[in-house]
């Protein structure tokens, strides 16, 4: 029974992160239209996360046969456990990635976080903006934008934080901090 279910959570969820990928993706990470400007995750990261994905599932599964029939003398219930638990925490992973968008409209944005609802911020009412964490890949930290005294979203750096300053149009509150 449990090698059931870890072999369709080894073959299965591969299978739907790679369909869903390569039906559901464009393969860029802005679309402009004449009202708003989109950002979300690059689609080379969350295109890379599914290949290694399929590429953990047949390992695991090639692994588990050669133990099932005595190349090998380890446990294959071991093997598919460990290749399923990182498949299933890679799923969830792609899953929280492909979900993230940053939506700019002209007086406001709609962010919709990794976990979480839809959150809109209005240009006019941000108290403060300031980057945090450590620097991506594209040079950038991420931005944490401050209303009422809480912080309200925040943005990751592995989109277009350039882009995204300039349609907010609000440096006077981007607290200016040296690197550290």
């Amino acid at each position: 029974m449990m090698h059931g279910i870890l072999a369709a959570v080894a073959v299965g969820m591969p299978v739907l992160a790679a369909v869903v990928e390569w039906l559901g993706s464009i393969g860029i990470s802005e679309r402009h239209h004449s009202h708003h400007d989109t950002f979300v995750i690059s689609a080379a990261l969350t295109h890379s996360i599914a290949l290694a994905m399929v590429f953990m599932g047949v390992t695991g599964m090639l692994l588990v046969w050669l133990c099932e029939i005595g190349v090998f003398r380890a446990d294959s219930m071991t093997i598919l456990a460990f290749f399923s638990t990182f498949i299933l925490v890679s799923f969830v992973a792609w899953l929280f990635l492909r979900r993230y968008r940053v939506s700019l409209y002209d007086d406001f944005m709609d962010v919709r976080p990794f976990v979480g609802n839809v959150r809109s911020v209005i240009y006019d009412e941000i108290e403060s903006m300031e980057w945090t964490g450590l620097r991506t890949g594209s040079g950038y930290r991420d931005l944490v934008i401050y209303e009422d005294g809480e912080k309200y979203v925040r943005i990751p750096g592995m989109l277009n934080i350039e882009q995204i300053l300039m349609r907010i149009d609000r440096y006077d509150v981007l607290a200016r901090q040296s690197d550290k």
